[in-house]
C-alpha cells in the first residue's frame, strides 16, 4: 500500500516497509498466511486524518502494535504443540522446582544448624508454586524475577551467581513458554512434584549446611524430580 510522495525505492510506503520488518519476528510459515492481511489492517488504521501522507512517509509502528506483534510471535513459536514451547515449559517448571528444593534446604539448615530464616525467599517461592497451580503466570514470573534481581544485587562471590543464573533462566523460560495460550499444569501432578522436591531438599539441609556443594546436589535432586515426576506431561498436545 502506497501513496504519491510516500513511497520507498521498493515501491511501498516507508511505513509499510517498517511494518513488514516488524512482522519478521513471526515464523515464515505464519507470515506467508497472514502478512498481507496484517499489513493491510495496520495501514488502514493509519490512513485517516490530515497527516496521513506524512505518516506513511515518516511514521513508525506504534509501541502497542510492536508489543502485540512480539507477543503473538512468542505465542506462535512457543505454542502448546510446538517443540520449542514444550522445551521452554520443561525448563521453566524445572527452575521453579529448583527454587522449591533451595527453600527446603534453607528450612532444613535453619532447623538443624540455626541461623536466620530467610522468610521472604520462601514466601516468594510459595507464590511461584501457587501461581503454577492456579495458572497465575504473571505472579510466577514476578516472584522468580524478584529473586533473580535480589541475588544479582547481593552476590559477592562467583559461586553465589549460581542461584541467580537459575532464577534468570527460569524467568526467560517462563516468559517464552507460559503465556495465556499455554496448557495448564495438572494440579495433582504439580503438587506431587513440589513435595518430591521439598522433602529431599529439607532432608539435605538437615545433614549439611548450605554451601556451593549443597546447592549443586540440590540441582541434581531437582533434575531427578523433573525426570521422574514430569508434572507437565499431561499439560498439552504432543510436540511437533
Amino acid at each position: 500500500m502506497s501513496r504519491d510522495g510516500a513511497v520507498s525505492p521498493g515501491g511501498v510506503s516507508v511505513l509499510e516497509g517498517r511494518y513488514r520488518r516488524l512482522l519478521r519476528v513471526l515464523p515464515a510459515w505464519y507470515r506467508a498466511e497472514r502478512e498481507e492481511e496484517m499489513v493491510g489492517i495496520f495501514l488502514a488504521e493509519r490512513a485517516e486524518g490530515p497527516d496521513a501522507d506524512l505518516d506513511l512517509e515518516h511514521g513508525w509502528p506504534g509501541w502497542g502494535e510492536a508489543w502485540a506483534t512480539v507477543d503473538l510471535a512468542v505465542r506462535v513459536r512457543f505454542g502448546a504443540a510446538r517443540r520449542a514451547g514444550v522445551l521452554a515449559r520443561v525448563v521453566a517448571l524445572a527452575g521453579v522446582l529448583g527454587h522449591v528444593v533451595a527453600a527446603g534446604q534453607g528450612l532444613g539448615s535453619v532447623v538443624r544448624f540455626g541461623g536466620g530464616w530467610v522468610w521472604w525467599f520462601d514466601a516468594l517461592v510459595a507464590v511461584a508454586v501457587a501461581g503454577v497451580a492456579w495458572r497465575q503466570w504473571a505472579a510466577v514470573k514476578a516472584a522468580i524475577g524478584v529473586l533473580g534481581v535480589h541475588g544479582l544485587l547481593v552476590a559477592q562471590e562467583p559461586w553465589a551467581l549460581v542461584p541467580v543464573v537459575l532464577s534468570w533462566v527460569t524467568v526467560v523460560a517462563l516468559v517464552l513458554g507460559w503465556h495465556r495460550e499455554a496448557p495448564s499444569v495438572p494440579r495433582a501432578r504439580w503438587c506431587a512434584a513440589v513435595v518430591a522436591g521439598l522433602v529431599p531438599g529439607a532432608a539435605w539441609g538437615l545433614v549439611v549446611p548450605l554451601s556451593p556443594v549443597a546447592f549443586g546436589v540440590a540441582a541434581a535432586v531437582t533434575t531427578g524430580v523433573v525426570v521422574v515426576v514430569r508434572p507437565w506431561r499431561a499439560a498439552g498436545s504432543p510436540p511437533r
